[in-house]
C-alpha cells in the first residue's frame, strides 16, 4: 500500500507472538500432541459432503486418493464410514507420521495407507476411482500442471473432488491470521508482501523465513478464481459441480450477493474465497 517500510510499521501493532514456533518445536508438538479428535474429523467430512450437494459419496468398493492429506484425519474418517481403500500422500514428513499414528489409533491401518512424497514425482500403484484434494490446491506451485497430472491417476468414470481456499486474492487469502490480532480483509493484496513476511518471521515462524509468498513452508501459488476455471478447461477436465463460498448459504442474502459477484469478470477474483468442485474426464 505505502511501501515495505511504512506497511511494516502500519501492520506491526496488529500482530502478536502467541503462536510463534520454530520448525523443531512444531515437530515436537506433532509427536507429543493430543490425538486427532475423531468427532472433529467426522464433522469435517460431513461438512464436505454437505457442501458438495450429493456429488461425492463414500463406497466400500472404490479406491480413494487424498492428495495433500495433511495429518490424515479426512482419510481416516472416510475409512470409518465404510471405505476399504484410501491412500493419502503429503510432502511434509511430520504430517505423515501423525497420519500413520492416527490410523493405528483408530485401527484402520489396513485400509488407510499414507505416503510421504511429492505427488508430481510419485507413480501410483493403480488408478483411483475418487481423487480428493482438500485445502491444498491454493498451495500447489503449478496448479495447471497438477490438474494435468491427476488426469493420469483417475480411473475410467472416476471423479476428482476439489475443496480449497481461501484463494489468495479473497479477503483472508494470505493465510496469515495466525499472528494478526484482527482479520484485515484483502491484506495480502493491499499491503507489501515483504512487510507481511517480515512480520511472519518475527512473530510466527522464525526458522522459516521467506521474502515471497510462494516461498513460505506451505507456499501460495496466488492463483485467482478465474485462473482455476481456465486451468480446468485447458487440461481437459469437465466441471460436474461448482460452488464458490457455499459456507455463506447459512445467510441467504449474503450468499445471493456472493453468487452475483462471483459471476462478474474481475470482481469474482476478489470475492471467491472457498471453492468446491467435482471434475470428470
Amino acid at each position: 500500500m505505502l511501501g515495505e517500510k511504512l506497511d511494516y510499521w502500519l501492520l506491526r501493532p496488529f500482530t502478536h507472538s502467541r503462536n510463534i514456533a520454530t520448525e523443531e518445536e512444531l515437530n515436537e508438538r506433532f509427536i507429543s500432541g493430543s490425538p486427532i479428535e475423531v468427532e472433529d474429523a467426522k464433522l469435517r467430512l460431513e461438512k464436505l459432503l454437505h457442501r458438495l450437494e450429493g456429488n461425492f459419496s463414500i463406497s466400500s468398493d472404490r479406491h480413494y486418493l487424498d492428495v495433500g492429506c495433511g495429518t490424515g484425519d479426512l482419510a481416516v474418517a472416510i475409512t470409518k464410514e465404510g471405505c476399504r481403500s484410501v491412500t493419502g500422500i503429503d510432502i511434509i514428513p511430520r504430517n505423515i507420521d501423525r497420519a500413520n499414528l492416527h490410523a493405528k489409533e483408530q485401527k484402520v491401518e489396513d485400509n488407510a495407507k499414507f505416503i510421504c512424497g511429492d505427488v508430481h514425482l510419485w507413480t501410483p500403484p493403480h488408478l483411483y476411482d475418487v481423487i480428493l484434494s482438500f485445502d491444498a490446491l491454493e498451495h500447489i506451485s503449478n496448479p495447471k500442471t497438477f490438474l494435468q497430472r491427476m488426469a493420469n491417476f483417475i480411473a475410467p468414470n472416476g471423479i476428482f473432488v476439489l475443496a480449497f481456499g481461501p484463494l489468495f486474492h479473497s479477503p483472508l487469502g494470505d493465510h496469515m491470521c495466525g499472528f494478526f490480532r484482527i482479520p484485515i480483509p484483502w491484506r495480502g493484496v493491499l499491503f507489501s508482501e515483504k512487510a507481511i513476511l517480515r512480520l511472519r518471521t518475527e512473530c510466527f515462524r522464525p526458522t522459516n523465513p521467506a521474502d515471497e509468498f510462494k516461498k513460505v513452508d506451505i507456499g501460495f501459488n496466488l492463483m485467482k478464481y478465474s485462473e482455476f476455471l481456465k486451468y480446468v478447461h485447458e487440461t481437459g477436465w469437465k466441471l460436474r459441480f461448482l460452488a464458490a463460498n457455499p459456507q455463506l448459504k447459512k445467510v441467504p442474502p449474503l450468499y445471493g450477493l456472493s453468487k452475483l459477484l462471483t459471476s462478474m469478470p474481475v470482481v469474482k477474483n476478489y470475492i471467491a474465497s472457498d471453492v468446491y468442485a467435482v471434475l470428470s474426464r
